[in-house]
C-alpha cells in the first residue's frame, strides 16, 4: 500500500621492546589562580524571540557582525542576527504591560548539542508560507549517492544530518549538497563524503555526519530546524512538507507543499506515523515537515502509491529517542550495527 518516497534509482610489539625512562619527580607545581566567573543577574537577561516561534531567556556574552553568543544556562549558543525577530528586556519591561513574554521555552539537549524550543499552540507565532520556505531553506539539504538521492535536514551546529535510512541506503559515505544564500540566489556548494553514524532500519531514520573541516573551507553555513516538542500537533493542524523532488532528471530542490494533518496515529509495521495531506513525490524523502512557525513536526519517510494527497512521516516523538540515543544506532565500516540474530521459538 505504500512507498518509500525516494527518488528513482540513476545511473605495540615493537613499542614494548624500547626500556622505559626512569621516572623523575616533578616539582610542586602552584596551581593559578581561577578567574572568577561573572555571576548573571536576573537584570542581565534577554528574551530572544526568533524567527520559527521559538523563543531564548539568557544574557548576551559577545555579539560579532553575524552572530549572537547567548549564555542560557548549561551551555552558550550562538544564534544567527537573521534568526532574532525582536529582544525584550526583561528588567525594562513595565509591570502593566500585558503582552506575553512568548510562546515557551527553551532546553539544551546535551547529546545532541541541540536546542529544543518548546511553544505554545497560538497563533501568535504563525508564519506565512514564504516566511516559512525562507527560513527552512538554508537548513534543508540533498542527499545523494549511486543509488538515488533524497532530502536532508541539519539538526545541530555541529553537522549532524537527519535523514531517511532508505535514503542512504547499504552506502556508507554520502554526498550533500548545501544551499547557501547569495543575494537573491541560492549557491549549491556540494561536499563529498560525509559519514553516516547512526541508522535506524525500523524507524528509517539516518543521521549523516557533515565534513565540517570541507565546510568551512567552502564557507557553509550551518543552520539546524527547530525541532517542535511532543505533543504539539493535533489532527487538523496545517504543515508544509519541504524537499528536493526528482522530474526526470531535473531535482526541484527547496520545493514546499501545502497540507494538513490527516490523522496522527497511521500504524505501518508497528510504527506509529502522521498522515498529511501535503503532496509528497520521489526526492522528499528524509525531508522535514513542519508547522506554520517553521518547527519540525516530522520526518518524511511514505507516500500511498497511485494516489495524491496521501503521505506519511515519522512523528517528531520518535526523532526525538533516536537522537537522545544515536550511540545505540551507530554503524560499523561494515554498516552493520546488530550483533545478534533471532531465531523462531519452534
Amino acid at each position: 500500500v505504500v512507498a518509500g518516497a525516494r527518488a528513482q534509482d540513476s545511473p605495540a610489539d615493537a613499542a614494548s621492546a624500547v626500556e622505559a625512562p626512569a621516572a623523575v619527580e616533578a616539582p610542586a607545581v602552584v596551581p593559578a589562580p581561577v578567574a572568577a566567573v561573572p555571576e548573571i543577574k536576573r537584570d542581565d537577561l534577554l528574551l530572544w524571540r526568533l524567527l520559527g516561534g521559538g523563543e531564548i531567556m539568557g544574557a548576551l556574552v559577545k555579539e560579532t557582525p553575524h552572530q549572537y553568543y547567548i549564555d542560557i544556562g548549561p551551555t552558550v549558543i550562538d544564534v544567527p542576527h537573521d534568526s532574532v525577530l525582536e529582544k525584550v528586556d526583561l528588567a525594562a519591561r513595565k509591570a502593566d504591560d500585558a503582552s506575553p513574554l512568548g510562546l515557551g521555552s527553551a532546553t539544551f539537549d546535551p547529546s545532541t548539542g541541540a536546542v529544543v524550543f518548546s511553544s505554545g499552540k497560538t497563533s501568535a507565532g504563525m508564519l506565512s508560507q514564504r516566511e516559512v520556505l525562507e527560513n527552512v531553506k538554508k537548513s534543508v539539504v540533498l542527499v545523494s549517492n549511486p543509488g538515488g538521492l533524497g532530502t536532508g535536514w541539519f539538526v545541530t551546529t555541529d553537522g549532524k544530518i537527519v535523514t531517511n535510512h532508505h535514503v542512504v541506503g547499504r552506502e556508507l559515505y554520502q554526498t550533500v549538497t548545501v544551499f547557501v544564500k547569495n543575494g537573491e540566489q541560492w549557491e549549491r556548494k556540494r561536499i563529498e563524503n560525509n559519514k553516516v553514524v547512526a541508522v535506524s532500519d525500523l524507524l528509517d531514520i539516518a543521521v549523516i555526519q557533515l565534513d565540517m573541516d570541507k565546510a568551512r573551507e567552502l564557507g557553509v553555513p550551518v543552520t539546524p530546524l527547530v525541532v517542535a516538542p511532543s505533543g504539539s500537533l493535533e489532527a487538523g493542524d496545517s504543515v508544509y512538507a519541504v524537499g528536493n523532488p526528482g522530474m526526470g532528471y531535473m531535482v526541484l530542490d527547496h520545493t514546499i507543499s501545502e497540507g494538513i494533518v490527516s490523522s496522527l496515529s497511521r500504524n505501518f509495521n508497528d510504527v506509529i506515523y502522521l498522515q498529511t495531506t501535503a503532496a509528497v513525490n520521489p526526492g522528499n524523502s528524509g525531508g522535514p515537515l513542519v508547522n506554520t512557525r517553521g518547527e519540525v513536526v516530522g520526518l518524511i519517510t511514505l507516500k500511498a502509491v497511485f494516489q495524491e494527497g496521501v503521505a506519511f512521516a515519522l512523528p517528531v516523538d520518535y526523532v526525538h529517542h533516536f537522537l537522545r540515543h544515536t550511540d545505540a544506532f551507530a554503524v560499523s565500516e561494515q554498516f552493520r550495527n546488530q550483533g545478534f540474530r533471532y531465531y523462531s521459538p519452534e
